[in-house]
């Protein structure tokens, strides 16, 4: 493991920022992360939660800049299903239609694409996924002229980085595209065909584990990107079947990995490195429904002509609901955006009596809710879990709340440990490039995780 004079670096194309995280293997200290904001962009499209691929891209070099040291690998990873269509150059034609972009939900000649793709062809996919995107896209006759094809905002950058679009990508990022089959390593056909609308559609094809797809103009190898879920697994679990992930962000999730190809109906099988996969079960709005509550909360101050940062407003939410009893508690159901099998479900508060509907009681069942819909997977997998020691968690939310924290050992009977490190997949895209790089192997990373981080 020596590599003394460079760092290996990952990016982390989030949904509401972009952050670089440099790991210098040499030194056994938390990895220095730089981050960007990212925004939703308006599209005057009501079903539309879309970004700007330019930015994005100018922000990532403008990351990049930042850092002084040099340069040992590059390995992107962050958002996953969404999609954007690119012109005979590889560069973005059109906005990022992101994983909560909801045009698959649309009625068109009255049916909606998602209802008229599984009529025809016997596949359901959530919405927001990439392939259903585009399918809706057709459609509705917003494919840009000029777009020669379509991919994610990992392969987007990736190929801008290496100054190439991409033919491949990991089967971690296309496993989030719809219809792929992680055991043989192949779109449903039928799908591709209808969804391009010709026979014999290809897509993306899966590249190796650890593989470069290429090198920057100053000779930087980058990696095919990979998925947000398995690089935050592969940075932040050393012991993988003896350990949940659990990961909460704008959605949340918990993952278990295993060499089954069988997970629960409720959980999505997801490849992992060759050798495993990961049974994740997946929430939609996991701190965007804590941050939805913030701003109910807010609005309150507003009303009243209080002028009030959003600090003050999330240190407020925390001590309200410190050391309540759980007396008669309300009831929150957190699934505001729905589920990726009901996307039409909404979220509801329910138990409420003449003394417990307050504020702490809100921001308490709020987050008991958000752990709930997490814990729920659990119940969905005894016999993975018979395996599993301990939980290991990662996200601002569980790092700076004790209220996450407190949930969470409430809800899942082990060992609880707080992963601190500000990006958990960024930092794993850094770890992945060791490994493409033949700085390290898989069994030196997961001992430098261990000291590093006690995970």
């Amino acid at each position: 493991m020596l590599d003394k004079e460079k760092v290996h670096v990952g990016i982390d194309v989030g949904t509401t920022n972009i952050t670089i995280v440099s790991c210098d293997i040499s030194k056994k200290e938390v990895p220095i992360t730089n981050s960007l904001p990212n925004k939703k962009i308006d599209t005057k499209e009501k079903y539309s939660y879309a970004q700007d691929p330019l930015y994005i891209e100018e922000m990532v070099k403008q990351l990049l800049i930042l850092e002084k040291r040099s340069i040992a690998s590059i390995t992107v990873t962050g958002q996953v299903h969404g999609i954007l269509y690119v012109d005979k150059d590889g560069k973005a034609v059109s906005p990022l239609y992101t994983w909560l972009d909801q045009r698959g939900m649309i009625e068109i000649d009255g049916i909606s694409s998602q209802l008229l793709l599984k009529e025809r062809t016997g596949a359901h996919l959530p919405s927001g996924y990439g392939l259903l995107t585009h399918y809706a896209n057709r459609r509705m006759g917003k494919v840009p002229p000029s777009a020669v094809g379509f991919c994610g905002i990992l392969e987007y950058i990736t190929g801008r980085l290496i100054g190439s679009p991409l033919q491949k990508s990991d089967p971690s990022t296309l496993g989030t595209y719809g219809s792929y089959n992680p055991i043989k390593g192949t779109f449903d056909q039928k799908v591709l065909d209808e969804v391009m609308g010709s026979d014999k559609a290809t897509f993306l094809t899966p590249s190796s584990p650890f593989e470069i797809a290429g090198y920057t103009t100053s000779g930087i190898p980058v990696t095919y990107p990979v998925g947000d879920n398995q690089a935050g697994f592969f940075g932040m679990v050393s012991s993988w079947e003896s350990s949940a992930l659990i990961s909460i962000g704008t959605s949340g999730q918990l993952s278990l990995c295993s060499t089954s190809k069988e997970s629960p109906p409720t959980m999505e099988l997801r490849p992992f490195f060759g050798t495993h996969y990961l049974h994740v079960g997946a929430t939609l709005t996991a701190g965007k429904a804590y941050e939805v509550l913030h701003s109910f909360i807010k609005s309150l101050f507003k009303a009243s002509h209080i002028d009030i940062d959003d600090g003050t407003i999330f240190d407020i939410m925390k001590e309200s609901a410190r050391n309540l009893e759980d007396i008669d508690p309300l009831v929150v159901d957190t699934r505001l955006s729905g589920t990726r099998r009901e996307p039409t479900m909404r979220g509801s508060i329910t138990n409420i009596g003449l003394s417990n509907f307050t504020i702490g009681n809100m921001v308490k069942s709020t987050v008991d809710g958000i752990i709930g819909e997490l814990q729920s997977f659990k119940e969905d997998s005894p016999r993975s879990f018979e395996k599993i020691e301990r939980i290991i968690a990662t996200g601002s939310s569980v790092r700076k709340n004790y209220l996450f924290k407190e949930a969470l050992q409430r809800s899942f009977d082990r060992d609880s440990i707080i992963a601190e490190v500000d990006d958990g997949a960024g930092f794993g895209a850094a770890l992945i490039g060791t490994v493409a790089t033949k700085r390290c192997t898989i069994e030196e990373t997961s001992k430098y995780i261990h000291t590093l981080l006690g995970t």
